[in-house]
């Protein structure tokens, strides 16, 4: 699609006035997120090198801060930025519970927070290297491991049950994931007509995950919509294809994600969404509907992919033409990314930044024109 036919209207004209939808659940992670900003990551691992020599020490001159994490509870988060009553299922401990508050929205559902669990925590190196902004994560999944589907009540199956749209994020922190995939949306087709959408996220630490996925519930028809970026969706192409050695170097060959993605959706029973740093697209089959990102100055580094979720959801639940949803869920990225204090953009935000000039991805126009 070629940016000069993109239509920002219509899509503010829904933004202004949208229409009243049934609220979306989004499970199973809530993390504690600890960010270290160190600056140059050379200098950072010289002062490590030389706290290691001495036996211990403290290293200085670096900027912390602590924020509400895990997928599922900043995709709620960015639901309810853009207007939504979204309901977050997680489990956690007493303590966890007390920092989600403290971090939270006071407006956020905290009615399905289970505290029987332990807390997961994420501790998040921010540094610059070879002249980009890298983020590196050490995780303590805690009861993000294990969150299956027995762990719901009655109170969440019944949010399931009312539910428009129900979403399992960040499976790649789960053991059971595949099983919680199957069982929940085994339920939600039974008991209800709710969209059903996966984020599976970065499978690289548990490639295992992805086969039971691709043989059970993506073919079985029970996902209807897959989030996938590049290095998920080359991730996927090589689980799906009998010579996985096609894939080999892909993820640094923008040129080949377009076809990956095509591959992908032809062998799943699902509609695949892949959002890139130059484009975004809705695969379905052979058919490949796809929207330039918009620039922006980054200021924050990770979370734009829970932003871009939402909006997504939101465009799903507003029953949008599939080149609004991504060009909303494009928008909201841009803006989220450009944010100094990594704020979730409203609707209104986002009518703002659409109803001026749009400055769409040159590379991303180029790459969407190639095939």
């Amino acid at each position: 699609m070629r940016v000069t036919e993109l239509e920002s209207e219509r899509l503010i004209s829904v933004l202004s006035k949208p229409r009243k939808t049934a609220d979306p659940v989004v499970l199973p992670d809530f993390f504690v997120d600890h960010f270290v900003k160190v600056g140059s990551f050379d200098e950072f691992m010289k002062g490590l090198s030389r706290l290691v020599s001495q036996g211990g020490g403290n290293l200085l001159g670096n900027t912390q801060f602590v924020r509400r994490g895990g997928n599922a509870v900043n995709v709620a988060s960015a639901l309810l930025s853009l207007g939504l009553s979204p309901h977050v299922i997680v489990t956690t401990d007493d303590y966890g519970l007390s920092l989600l508050k403290a971090l939270a929205d006071p407006r956020f559902d905290l009615s399905h927070v289970h505290t029987d669990g332990r807390m997961s925590a994420t501790v998040s190196v921010e540094a610059e290297y070879e002249g980009r902004q890298v983020n590196l994560m050490i995780s303590d999944s805690g009861s993000a491991s294990c969150f299956g589907f027995s762990d719901l009540t009655a109170h969440d199956l019944k949010a399931v049950r009312e539910s428009g749209l129900v979403a399992v994020v960040n499976l790649n922190h789960n053991a059971v994931g595949s099983e919680l995939v199957n069982e929940l949306f085994t339920h939600v087709r039974k008991e209800s007509t709710a969209i059903t959408f996966i984020d599976i996220g970065d499978p690289s630490n548990r490639p295992e995950l992805l086969a039971p996925l691709v043989q059970g519930p993506l073919q079985d028809g029970l996902v209807d919509f897959v989030s996938v970026n590049e290095n998920e969706c080359i991730w996927l192409a090589k689980t799906l294809s009998d010579d996985e050695s096609r894939c080999n170097g892909s993820l640094t060959k923008p040129e080949t994600w377009r076809r990956a993605a095509v591959e992908v959706s032809t062998r799943m029973n699902a509609r695949l969404l892949l959002h890139t740093p130059y484009y975004s697209a809705m695969v379905e089959q052979d058919s490949f509907i796809g929207v330039p990102t918009l620039v922006a100055k980054q200021e924050v580094i990770c979370g734009a992919g829970d932003v871009w979720n939402a909006a997504v959801i939101w465009g799903l639940l507003q029953d949008l033409r599939t080149e609004d949803i991504l060009l909303l869920a494009n928008a909201t990225a841009a803006l989220y990314v450009s944010s100094p204090d990594a704020a979730h953009p409203s609707r209104q935000d986002t009518v703002r930044f659409l109803s001026g000039p749009l400055q769409f991805s040159k590379r991303g126009n180029n790459l969407l024109k190639l095939e």
